[in-house]
């Protein structure tokens, strides 16, 4: 007989005393974990180490975990101030393999997290608005105006074209001679077409348009190249990105890099700058429905999609799931985790007061306040990579009467498919899903 060296998959099953998982400061919440296989049978043997922190470095309590004796097993605290508490279990990676029922976790790491809420509609950013946030934008818009033309460039794609829909590769000229590469659908028939406007999250981009014959989609990528053919060609540009912009800088990713020295040298300020562009282009467009001109986008597309609705007026819509690039300071205050890239905690210890001072400028809580059209928000309960609380430190500050904010309990760096679904039936036409309880 042969035994496997793979580490053995377990699941978490987590229940709350609170099934909202939402708390009153000064409540105590207790966490039940059940540990099995993934076939549901509680596991007899292993050990754990269980932490609850503050989603950041305050530890609350803490206890180590002998299924010999404790499955379930239960842990607790207290939190008194607005923000999250988190469930972080630790797991021996030779042994274990955590996955939880939500898919929490990244990628490689050992580490199930699954966290509550306390009074989280008081959660604020970090970071103050600057006081010229406004004009700083305004007048970088208008200085790109006034000195780099706009040179829209689309390459029809015969190949990808039918009798409903042409597709297009698009760019737009931006700052620093930097230019923004996407795709563009648009309907062969005569409008006008609804819009649907994304950015993707981060990796590598869109490699194409979204084909539709009654829809305008406009898909446009941060990067500051054309997407290449070829998968191969296409990881090899994502590497060289960073090798350029990042590595010169100090630090590992594009999204990291520049922050530091100015708020023009930043890399996401070209980027914005251009797809801002290709915004008002698509709204000049015959073609285009000022009555129904959305936007939606996850993770980095999320944060994109604060800055744009922010920053652009023209959203009739829009959807943000568990956005990045939202409370960029949240780790120089009770030490809670700043939402992805952590540009704060990227740069070298010498560079972090000049990035923190450069950083509110790029937040999405920043431009959250700007936001006036409906809004719906996603947030992850479980999220390593945009903690929750970064998600709602953006959302309170919109204005917005109509908006709205749905909790993925246990949910990670993902989005769970009636998410989608749900906010795609709003995008499209305005009204919310109502859901049964349980659903």
């Amino acid at each position: 007989m042969t035994t496997s060296n793979k580490p053995l998959p377990v699941l978490f099953k987590v229940e709350t005393d609170h099934a909202s998982c939402i708390y009153r400061c000064g409540e105590r919440a207790t966490f039940s974990v059940t540990v099995t296989d993934t076939d549901g049978i509680p596991l007899k043997a292993g050990r754990f180490h269980a932490i609850l922190d503050n989603y950041g470095a305050r530890v609350l309590a803490e206890a180590d975990i002998d299924l010999a004796t404790a499955n379930p097993f239960a842990i607790s605290a207290v939190r008194e101030t607005p923000g999250f508490m988190r469930l972080r279990i630790d797991t021996d990676r030779a042994t274990f393999s955590p996955r939880g029922l939500a898919g929490n976790g990244m990628a490689g790491e050992e580490i199930f997290q699954w966290g509550v809420a306390y009074e989280p509609e008081k959660i604020r950013p970090a970071a103050g608005r600057p006081a010229d946030f406004d004009a700083f934008w305004a007048d970088a818009v208008r200085k790109l105006d006034e000195t780099v033309p706009p040179d829209p460039q689309l390459e029809r794609l015969d190949a990808n074209c039918t009798p409903g829909h042409e597709t297009f590769r698009i760019s737009f000229a931006s700052y620093g001679g930097r230019r923004v590469w996407g795709w563009l659908n648009m309907p062969t028939g005569k409008g006008p077409f609804p819009v649907r406007v994304n950015v993707p999250g981060a990796g590598i981009g869109a490699c194409g348009a979204t084909a539709a014959d009654d829809e305008i989609t406009l898909t446009m990528n941060v990067h500051s190249y054309p997407q290449p053919d070829t998968p191969e060609e296409r990881d090899a540009a994502y590497k060289a990105q960073d090798e350029r912009f990042a590595a010169p800088r100090g630090v590992a990713r594009y999204c990291q890099a520049g922050i530091h020295l100015s708020r023009e040298d930043y890399f996401y300020y070209a980027s914005l700058l251009g797809i801002n562009r290709a915004v008002n282009w698509l709204w000049a467009h015959p073609a285009a429905s000022h009555a129904d001109f959305t936007y939606s986008g996850t993770s980095q597309g999320g944060g994109f999609g604060l800055m744009l609705t922010g920053l652009n007026g023209h959203f009739t819509r829009s959807c943000i799931f568990v956005p990045a690039i939202c409370d960029l300071l949240g780790s120089l205050i009770e030490e809670r985790e700043s939402g992805w890239p952590k540009i704060i905690d990227a740069q070298k210890p010498e560079n972090r007061e000049a990035a923190a001072r450069n950083a509110p400028y790029f937040d999405g809580a920043s431009f959250a306040a700007g936001i006036t059209c409906p809004i719906r928000f996603v947030a992850g309960f479980g999220d390593c990579a945009c903690p929750p609380a970064s998600v709602y430190a953006a959302y309170n500050c919109v204005p917005s009467a109509d908006k709205a904010i749905f909790n993925g309990i246990g949910m990670g760096h993902g989005v769970f498919p009636h998410f989608y679904e749900d906010l795609d039936h709003w995008i499209r036409t305005g009204c919310d899903v109502r859901r049964k309880d349980g659903d």
